[in-house]
């Protein structure tokens, strides 16, 4: 080797080369109608974490929108990096019971058109106000009270390459700068090759999928105020009297009543509330409608115009427990109506709660989201076993608690005492009927 070969330099370069993964996964949202009603605007389900294009997710889906500009038949997709950071595209679409999970997503669609980069500020990303394309009224999207969202993911990154991955070298023995190069890369050419075969392998394009089960339970209760006249001994408004402690929907509830309004403003007028009583109950999605009901009819359906329901998500105990109407019903309607009699009226509340939902990893083949095709996302999919009937999907149905289970009566008599200095005393009698 000449003097002036083995002075030269020891010549650099790179390359940095962009390389996407790609990755599919399938939330199954049963109980819909519940996550429809129950939930308010800005209040989400969010599914099992599952590992997609190398990195580990979880969807939000949002059944009334993230944000309060949203409208009514909206539905807001996020989707939410667990850890790490990352630059990403996915899209959202949804996907027909029944259809062909590895064809192309044919539902209303929404999908980022840059991509966008996932850390520890920014963990979601999704659609504030998407309707997916009104597909939801379509019955092959909304079936047994369940949607199936699809999410594509493709992860983007850079990797960069020395001199040997841009051939620049030689392959000669005698070489002394070639020697340097080639020295120490070995071992890092046969890591990159396996770690190449690895990407290329067929389970890394396997999909994955998970359900969401959401459930609500439901009951009912009546309150029976006596000795409606004595409420003009109470002086002022905001003096309340509250019914017994019952157990309903899954919680400790109690019914707060004031007989002249509870502020100045609703003078003249009976409110109601509605507290959450329960102590380790907390962030309760709940829908609930108070009910004025004839004497003899406690069990009747809800009828007429003594009927007011609203829909509230009671925090704890001591915040945000409590949700009603500060107007229910004019004290002189009440008095002129069939509801008063014999100085006492009924209030029924029925409430329906949602109960914790149900978020699972599952099998895509259990739920029957994979076809019978023979292109590569399927091969890579079944595999070499044979494909078996899949089972039947009995996780996420909607249980049907919103039957009236039974009826409790507090009863709260307003009696004056004998001596007209002192206030009247409210006692509440707990009963069954």
């Amino acid at each position: 080797m000449s003097p002036d070969v083995a002075s030269l330099p020891l010549p650099s370069a790179s390359i940095i080369s962009a390389t996407a993964t790609s990755g599919v996964h399938v939330v199954k949202l049963s109980g819909y109608s519940h996550a429809k009603r129950l939930l308010g605007t800005g209040e989400f389900v969010q599914s099992a974490m599952f590992r997609a294009a190398g990195q580990f997710w979880r969807v939000k889906v949002y059944p009334n929108g993230s944000r309060d500009k949203c409208g009514p038949s909206s539905i807001a997709p996020f989707l939410s990096l667990v850890g790490g950071n990352v630059r990403a595209k996915f899209r959202f679409s949804l996907v027909r019971h029944g259809g062909k999970l590895a064809s192309a997503p044919d539902g209303g669609r929404a999908a980022a058109k840059a991509p966008v980069t996932f850390n520890a500020d920014e963990r979601d990303w999704g659609f504030e106000n998407h309707g997916l394309g009104g597909k939801l009224e379509d019955p092959e999207y909304l079936k047994d009270d369940a949607i199936l969202i699809r999410c594509d993911i493709t992860v983007l990154a850079v990797e960069q390459h020395d001199l040997e991955a841009l051939d620049l070298l030689c392959d000669c023995d005698n070489d002394g700068l070639c020697e340097k190069l080639h020295a120490h890369d070995d071992k890092n050419t046969k890591k990159k090759k396996k770690k190449k075969a690895s990407q290329k392998s067929p389970a890394a394009m396997r999909p994955s999928a998970s359900t969401i089960a959401v459930t609500a339970s439901a009951g009912c209760h009546v309150v029976k105020l006596s000795g409606y006249s004595q409420t003009n001994l109470i002086p002022g408004n905001g003096n309340h009297m509250n019914s017994a402690l019952f157990w309903e929907a899954g919680h400790m509830w109690r019914i707060r009543c004031y007989p002249d309004g509870d502020r100045e403003e609703t003078a003249g007028h009976v409110s109601l509330y509605l507290e959450l009583a329960g102590e380790y109950s907390t962030n309760v999605h709940a829908e609930f409608q108070f009910s004025l009901v004839p004497h003899g009819h406690l069990t009747a359906a809800p009828r007429g115009g003594g009927t007011r329901r609203g829909r509230w998500t009671f925090g704890n105990k001591y915040v945000g427990n409590s949700c009603g109407f500060k107007d229910f019903m004019a004290r002189e309607k009440l008095e002129k109506s069939e509801y008063l009699k014999d100085d006492c009226f009924c209030v029924r509340c029925d409430v329906t709660a949602m109960n914790k939902p149900v978020a699972k990893l599952r099998d895509p083949e259990k739920l029957e989201l994979l076809c019978h095709c023979n292109d590569e996302l399927c091969k890579s999919i079944h595999g070499p076993r044979k494909m078996e009937a899949p089972e039947a999907e009995t996780l996420g149905k909607s249980r049907r608690f919103l039957g009236l289970k039974k009826m409790l009566l507090s009863c709260i008599p307003i009696r004056a005492k004998t001596s007209q200095q002192q206030q009247p005393v409210f006692d509440v009698e707990y009963s069954r009927l």
